[in-house]
């Protein structure tokens, strides 16, 4: 890992520190790192998961179309 040196709002800090269970800067940091990643992997799920289901709607006969036998 690297160390880099910057300057963190501790107040948002000590909240996300609560919301994530960390005890420490470094822990918090990292693990809200790995949930921003967790998070965009998750929406990027449910966009193909939309998309599909999407196409599969797009794709099924349509039960109100008027018919040869109307």
């Amino acid at each position: 890992m690297s160390q880099t040196s910057i300057d963190v709002d501790d107040a948002a800090l000590a909240v996300v520190g609560v919301l994530l269970g960390t005890t420490n800067t470094e822990d918090t940091v990292n693990a809200a790192l790995h949930e921003v990643i967790a998070q965009r992997k998750r929406l990027a799920m449910l966009e193909r998961m939309m998309i599909r289901s999407r196409e599969k709607v797009d794709q099924a006969p349509d039960p109100w179309r008027k018919t040869a036998s109307w």
